[in-house]
């Protein structure tokens, strides 16, 4: 029995019909069909009643439902257990002006936290002239500030949006 039998049996049940299954899951009619022979083999019954173009769910049919459902939901929570490995998570430690910080990051990092649940964010405020040793030191990750333009090897400097009032953002 494969999941992809499952997944076509459910959405025969839910969408109410062969076609609107295929539709859904992209699939040929003939794929759908072969899916549910398979099944049908499997199990040694009928699991839809054909009435013409209607199709009814059989006793079989009825209790595979719940069972199918239940195969479906967990085979999304172990799919989902390699792209919770993957996702964006640890401490991103951001330096900044209280001023910026008050003013202008809130919805930036409200933002930021909706994209990236996992990561917790540790905002520590400096002065812009102290920042940049700080992003030396390690003890930043990111830092705002509102200094002109800045030369230094060491450092990535990114301009951000002149809407929000900043010079330069120092990384």
């Amino acid at each position: 029995m494969e999941i992809r039998h499952l997944q076509t049996f459910i959405a025969i049940v839910e969408l109410g019909g062969f076609t609107k299954a295929a539709e859904y899951l992209g699939y040929a009619q003939s794929t759908i069909t072969a899916h549910i022979q398979i099944l049908e083999n499997e199990m040694g019954e009928a699991l839809f009643n054909r009435l013409g173009k209607k199709i009814v769910l059989t006793n079989v049919g009825k209790e595979l439902v719940p069972y199918a459902k239940q195969m479906l939901y967990i085979y999304d929570e172990i799919k989902s257990i390699t792209s919770e490995k993957n996702a964006v998570s640890g401490d991103l430690i951001i330096g900044a002006a209280e001023s910026l910080t008050i003013y202008h990051l809130g919805e930036i990092l409200k933002e930021y936290k909706r994209k990236f649940p996992k990561v917790n964010i540790i905002l520590k405020d400096s002065t812009c002239s102290d920042l940049r040793n700080k992003l030396h030191t390690g003890e930043l990750d990111i830092a705002i500030t509102i200094e002109p333009e800045i030369k230094d090897k060491d450092l990535v400097v990114k301009n951000l949006k002149e809407r929000l009032c900043f010079k330069r953002m120092l990384i």
